[in-house]
């Protein structure tokens, strides 16, 4: 019996009761990747998480934190880290555990990266003094960086032990999570840089291989190159010889953010990419990350297509970034980033919405359609699953105190409490449900 609450079937993310289930969620925080490395400490600040209907995040650690020294770990950060991980799991809301990292270390791309530690660098390549403020805006440019590439490279290649290194400390991070009931696996490296086949996938295996020595019921969450991320390539990454992972690409619009020009023929490429890594890897994906700038004029627009495109193939999604910490000086507080969908009041900001989605189907899921007011779900009903459909349905956000219907279709029966729609069907075949204005 798995001790993990979910696990991969085919494209699905499945319950212990075997219904799919929808990952939606945000990433925490883009404060995370610099000292203190803890997002934030007030545990209440999830709160607007559970709120949001929102049932995963994305939680963000930082070798550098967890392993100042070599083989030396420093227990209270990831004290800390659990200490979040815990209220996460109190309020309903899985985690997974997002080893992060940018262009390698905050030592590395002019002191404008984050992740490994100085340590971990090849000895033979020159380090920055961190800085990550506004003189790193364009931090991006580090994939030209020669040092960043040869630190992964030196990596890949076990330089000094520094990718066993890594491994043995994931492995201490799964021992440590492993019994959690909130966490429900591991997403093995950030936005990696380096060959899909020859380096990212026998890394991806032996550290997949030491956490199911110690947690052989976590999910791996598989990222592809930064590269396929960007939109530049399509993945070349293999099957993995593990089973229980998940495909896990990022999407970020280059022209909208460079130019504020929304051009749905970037996502439209991307996502077809992303269908066919799929089919391909035969796995269910979750769009680690994407999100955008508030003050884009097509902001509002563009965050709208991506949940679209996420319903249309019931792709688990993460938005980046919930950051409590954000300021109007500090920003997210990385880099002079700005992707937080909260101000410094708290106040959700034009790159959010509050959306209905299905959480939790009794079947294989069909059709998925949200609007402004209304949601509609289309399933294939297995009466062998006896639990029941879950739909989170913000009808005070969505129809503001104005009627509104529930339209139940054949078999099936729905009650409304809260937020969360809960729908019970019989026999086999076609089953829908509608909420709609009315």
């Amino acid at each position: 019996m798995s001790k993990n609450p979910l696990h991969t079937d085919g494209y699905w993310f499945k319950d212990g009761e075997g219904r799919a289930v929808i990952l939606r969620g945000v990433n925490v925080a883009g404060n995370s990747k610099v000292p203190p490395f803890i997002p934030f400490t007030d545990v209440s600040l999830l709160d607007p998480v559970k709120e949001w209907g929102m049932n995963v995040i994305r939680l963000v650690l930082i070798w550098e934190a967890i392993e100042p020294e070599p083989g030396r770990y420093n227990e209270g950060y990831i004290d800390a880290m659990e200490t979040l991980v815990n209220a996460a799991g109190e309020r309903g809301i899985y985690v997974i555990l997002d080893m992060h990292q940018d262009m390698f270390s905050r030592y590395l791309n002019g002191g404008c990266g984050d992740g490994s530690p100085s340590w971990a660098i090849d000895p033979s390549i020159h380090q920055n003094e961190p800085i990550n403020d506004e003189r790193c805006v364009d931090w991006v440019n580090g994939l030209n960086d020669k040092n960043v590439l040869r630190a992964f490279d030196s990596f890949y290649a076990n330089v000094n032990g520094v990718r066993d290194r890594y491994i043995s400390m994931w492995a201490h991070i799964a021992e440590r999570f492993r019994d959690h009931p909130a966490v429900i696996g591991y997403d093995l490296m950030n936005e990696p840089i380096g060959d899909e086949v020859s380096q990212l996938a026998p890394f991806y295996e032996d550290a997949g291989a030491a956490i199911r020595k110690v947690d052989p019921d976590g999910i791996l969450f598989i990222e592809p190159s930064i590269l396929t991320s960007f939109g530049a390539i399509y993945s070349q990454l293999p099957a993995l010889s593990l089973a229980n992972y998940a495909y896990t690409p990022h999407f970020y619009s280059a022209s909208l953010l460079l130019t504020d020009i929304f051009s749905s023929s970037e996502a439209d490429k991307s996502f077809a990419d992303f269908n066919s890594k799929v089919e391909e890897l035969g796995v269910p994906l979750l769009l680690g990350e994407f999100g955008m700038y508030p003050e884009k004029n097509k902001v509002s627009e563009y965050i709208a297509d991506i949940y679209r495109r996420l319903n249309d193939c019931f792709y688990g999604g993460t938005q980046w970034n919930y950051s409590p910490g954000w300021s109007l000086v500090a920003l997210d507080g990385w880099n002079r980033e700005n992707y937080s969908i909260i101000d410094d009041k708290g106040n959700i900001r034009q790159n959010f919405k509050v959306r209905a989605y299905a959480q939790r189907v009794a079947g294989i899921p069909r059709k998925l359609e949200v609007s402004d007011n209304g949601i509609y779900l289309e399933w294939e009903n297995q009466p062998e699953v006896t639990a029941s459909t879950l739909l989170y349905v913000p009808v005070d956000v969505m129809f503001k105190g104005a009627k509104f219907n529930i339209v139940e279709g054949p078999s099936v029966h729905c009650k409304l409490d809260n937020r969360c729609l809960t729908c019970t069907a019989s026999g086999r075949g076609t089953r829908t449900v509608e909420v709609k204005a009315g």
